[in-house]
C-alpha cells in the first residue's frame, strides 16, 4: 500500500512538471478550480448563487461570477452575471430579470489568461408570480368636509406589472375593494398620492390601497377617518361694479371656500330698496364652484341707485359677500339719429327712413319719419310713418303724395324723456303721367259670345284714375278705347270684366286700360277664341280642317271630351321621297303613332326635304306640330278625303315603313294599301292632334 501510495505522488509530480515545462497548461480543464457551491433566496424574478475560486493556477484571475440559462451547462457566451472582483475565494451573485415560475441551471466561472474555468451546474425554479405586495395604506391627511389625501406604498410587483394602482374606500363597508369607489393613481410600484373628493360631510370612510397587476388585485391595510361638518360657503368677496351704463353694469365675485359642500349655484343679487339684497331679490346665476367669477347686471334703470351682493349656495345654505351700491346714468332722449337718402321717388310715393344708434337709456317706444310739403323742418305733429321700436336702421314708405311738389322729411325716436330728430332732407316727387304698372288678366269662361277678363293697374301715375276697364277687336291686334270697352271702376289695383255680343268662332284682342288727367295707358294684349257651334269632319279648327273626331277604343280618346286629327287645307308636297333608303327605321302602321314615327325618322334620317321633315319643319295656320301621319290615320284621310278637300287623286306617303327600302302609303285614287320604294315620289299631307 506505501508503494502505491509513494507512486501516485510521483506520477503527480511528473505531470506537473510536464505542464509548466511545455507551457501548454489549460486552466479551463483543472479539476475543482472552480466550484458551485448553492443558491438562495430564489423569488419570482432573482436568485442568489454562490462560487468559489480555488485557484487560478499562476495567471491572475480577470473575471468571475455565475453563468446562467434554461439549458444544462451555461457558458459565459449566453446570460452571465458578473461579480464586482475578481479574485480568488468564495462569492455570491445575485441573478435578476428572472420568469416566474421557470427552471433555471447556473454554475461559477473564472477566467484568466489561460482560459475560463466552471463549476458543476446546479438548478433552480423560481416562483410562481402573485398579486403585488403592499406595504401600507397612506393614513388619511388634509380631511375636509368633502375631500382627504391618502395614497400607499406597493413594495413588490409580484412578477407582473401594475397596471392599476389607488385607494378604494367607502362608507359602508368596513372593508372596501374596487367595486367600491376608487382613484387611480398611475402604475407601477413605489409610493403613490391619492386625493379623494365628493365625500359626503361628517361621514366615516374606510379606505386601503390596492394594486392591480396581470394575476389579480392586492390590497394594504384598512384605516378609517371622518369628514368633517358643511357650512356655507366662506370667503365672499363682492367684485366692484364696473362698466356702467344706463341700462346695465358688471360686477361679480370671489369665492374662496366651498363651507365643505359644492357650490351649486354662485353669482350676485341687487336691489334699488333694501341695502342688504339676496337671493329672493333679483340675482344672476353664473355657474358653480369656488374661485372667481363675472356677473352681468341688465335691464336696469337709468338714474338709479343700486345695492349689489355676492353669493355662494351649497346645500347647507347660502352665503353673501360685502354690499356695494352704485348708480346707473340717467336718461336722455335718443341720439345718434340720422336721416336716410330719399330713394324710388314717384308721383305720389317715396322710400326714406333712419338710423337711431342709442335709446338714451329708455326704450325707444316708437320711431319713422315725419314730412310735409309746407314745414321745412316736419316734426311728429306733421304727417309720420310708425316703423317699428328699439334702436337700429329702419326703412320707411311715404304714401299718398302729391306729384311734382317738394317734400321736406326727417327721421325721429321717442322714448319716456321725449322725441328727437335727425337732420331733414328735401326731394320733389316726380311730375303726373298716364297710369303705369298695367296687366290683362288671362281670358277665362269662353264661350261661343262671351268671356271674362280684366286687370291690375300699380300705379295712378301721380294723377287720380278716372277710368278703367278692358278694350277689345276682332280686327285690331292692339284694340284702344275707340274699339269695344267695359268701364270698371276708378282706381288703381285689380278688377274683373266681362264680355258679351261676341261672334263665335272669331278670333279677339284683349287689353286693359286705365285713364286719368294725362291720358290713357294700356296692359298687354291677349287673344282668344270664341267657341265654334259644333265641332264636325270638314269644319275647320285650329290651323285646319277637321279629319278625323277620336272614337271610344282610339288613341288618344278621352271620355267626355272631343279631340281628334286636324290636317292642312292643301297638300305640304306635290312629289317628294320618303327618304333614306337601305336605313331601317323603327315605325308603326298603327293608328296614333304618326308623331313618334316622325320623331324617330328624324334622328334616323339626316336627309332634307323628305316627306317626314317637310311636315316636322311646316308652321301653318299659327301651329308648328304638324307631324306625317301613320298608315292607319292617312287612312283616315283618304275616308273623310271628300269632306276635308283639296286631294289629288294620287298616292300619298305614310310615316310607316315596310321595310329598309320600302315604306306604306295610300291611292287616293282607288284607298289601295301601297309599297313604294322610298325613293319613290309621292304626295304629302301633314297631320296634328286637336
Amino acid at each position: 500500500m506505501k508503494k502505491l501510495n509513494l507512486l501516485k505522488i510521483i506520477i503527480f509530480l511528473i505531470t506537473i512538471h510536464f505542464i509548466s515545462c511545455t507551457n501548454e497548461f489549460d486552466y479551463g480543464k483543472i479539476i475543482n478550480a472552480v466550484k458551485t457551491l448553492e443558491f438562495s433566496n430564489v423569488t419570482q424574478t432573482t436568485a442568489n448563487v454562490s462560487g468559489n475560486i480555488i485557484t487560478d493556477n499562476g495567471a491572475s484571475i480577470t473575471s468571475r461570477g455565475i453563468c446562467y440559462g434554461i439549458d444544462n451547462n451555461p457558458t459565459i457566451s449566453g446570460p452571465k452575471k458578473l461579480y464586482d472582483t475578481a479574485e480568488l475565494g468564495n462569492f455570491t451573485c445575485t441573478i435578476d430579470n428572472l420568469e416566474p415560475s421557470t427552471t433555471y441551471y447556473a454554475r461559477a466561472y473564472a477566467t484568466n489568461s489561460y482560459g475560463t474555468a466552471y463549476g458543476v451546474s446546479i438548478t433552480f425554479t423560481t416562483l410562481k408570480a402573485t398579486v403585488p405586495i403592499i406595504s401600507s395604506t397612506t393614513a388619511a391627511n388634509l380631511v375636509t368636509a368633502t375631500t382627504a389625501k391618502t395614497g400607499g406604498i406597493i413594495t413588490n410587483s409580484g412578477a407582473s406589472n401594475v397596471i392599476s394602482r389607488g385607494v378604494c374606500y367607502s362608507s359602508t363597508s368596513a372593508v372596501p375593494t374596487i367595486a367600491n369607489s376608487k382613484t387611480n393613481n398611475g402604475t407601477g410600484i413605489g409610493s403613490f398620492i391619492s386625493l379623494i373628493d365628493g365625500l359626503t360631510p361628517n361621514t366615516i370612510y374606510y379606505i386601503r390601497a390596492y394594486a392591480t397587476n396581470g394575476i389579480g388585485t392586492a390590497y394594504g391595510d384598512v384605516k378609517s377617518f371622518s369628514t368633517t361638518t358643511a357650512t356655507i360657503p366662506t370667503g365672499i368677496i363682492t367684485t366692484t361694479a364696473s362698466a356702467i351704463t344706463l341700462t346695465s353694469a358688471s360686477s361679480g365675485g370671489t369665492i374662496s371656500n366651498d363651507g365643505g359642500a359644492s357650490i351649486t349655484s354662485r353669482g350676485i343679487c341687487w336691489s334699488t330698496t333694501t341695502t342688504s339684497p339676496t337671493i329672493v331679490n333679483t340675482k344672476s346665476i353664473n355657474g358653480s364652484g369656488v374661485g372667481a367669477y363675472t356677473s352681468a347686471l341688465t335691464s336696469l334703470t337709468p338714474g338709479t341707485t343700486y345695492y349689489v351682493r355676492a353669493y355662494a349656495t351649497n346645500n347647507v345654505g347660502t352665503a353673501y359677500g360685502n354690499t356695494i351700491a352704485f348708480n346707473t346714468i340717467a336718461a336722455t332722449i335718443p341720439n345718434g339719429i340720422t336721416t336716410n337718402s330719399v330713394s324710388s321717388i314717384t308721383q305720389n310715393s317715396s322710400i326714406c327712413g333712419g338710423n337711431i344708434n342709442t335709446d338714451g337709456g329708455a326704450t325707444i317706444t316708437s320711431r319713422g319719419v315725419c314730412y310735409s310739403n309746407t314745414n321745412s323742418n316736419p316734426n311728429i305733429t306733421n304727417t309720420k310713418t310708425i316703423d317699428g321700436t328699439g334702436i337700429g336702421a329702419f326703412s320707411s314708405s311715404l304714401t299718398s303724395l302729391s306729384a311734382n311738389k317738394t317734400y321736406y322729411v326727417r327721421a325721429y325716436a321717442t322714448n319716456g324723456v321725449g322725441t328727437a330728430y335727425g337732420t331733414t332732407r328735401t326731394f320733389v316727387t316726380s311730375s303726373a303721367t298716364i297710369p303705369t304698372g298695367i296687366s290683362t288678366t288671362s281670358i277665362s269662361s269662353i264661350s261661343q259670345n262671351t268671356a271674362n277678363s280684366g286687370g291690375t293697374i300699380t300705379s295712378d301715375g301721380g294723377a287720380a284714375i278716372t277710368s278703367r276697364g278692358i278694350c277689345w277687336s276682332n280686327t285690331n291686334s292692339n284694340p284702344t278705347i275707340s274699339n269695344t270697352k267695359t268701364t270698371d271702376g276708378s282706381s288703381i289695383g285689380s278688377f274683373n270684366s266681362s264680355m258679351s255680343g261676341l261672334l263665335p268662332g272669331v278670333t279677339y284682342y284683349v287689353r286693359a286700360y286705365a285713364t286719368n288727367s294725362l291720358g290713357t295707358a294700356y296692359g298687354p294684349a291677349r287673344t282668344f277664341s270664341t267657341l265654334v257651334p259644333a265641332i264636325a269632319v270638314g269644319q275647320s279648327y285650329q290651323g285646319g280642317i277637321i279629319a278625323y273626331i277620336f272614337q271610344s277604343g282610339d288613341s288618344g280618346y278621352i271620355s267626355g271630351q272631343i279631340h281628334g286629327i286636324i290636317t292642312p287645307s292643301v297638300n305640304q308636297s306635290a312629289g317628294v321621297t320618303w327618304g333614306c333608303s337601305g336605313n331601317s327605321i323603327g315605325t308603326s302602321t298603327f293608328f296614333g303613332t304618326g308623331q313618334s314615327n316622325t320623331t324617330s325618322i328624324i334622328n334616323s334620317c339626316l336627309t332634307s326635304n323628305t316627306a317626314a321633315r317637310i311636315c316636322y319643319n311646316l308652321s301653318f295656320g299659327g301651329y308648328t306640330d304638324w307631324y306625317l301621319p301613320s298608315y292607319f290615320e292617312l287612312e283616315k284621310l283618304y275616308i273623310n278625303r271628300s269632306l276635308i278637300g283639296g286631294f289629288n287623286n294620287v298616292s300619298y306617303w305614310s310615316s310607316s315603313q315596310y321595310n329598309s327600302t320600302n315604306a306604306y302609303g295610300i291611292s287616293f285614287t282607288t284607298g289601295a294599301t301601297i309599297s313604294s320604294t322610298k325613293t319613290s315620289s309621292l304626295y304629302v299631307r301633314a297631320i296634328r292632334k286637336f
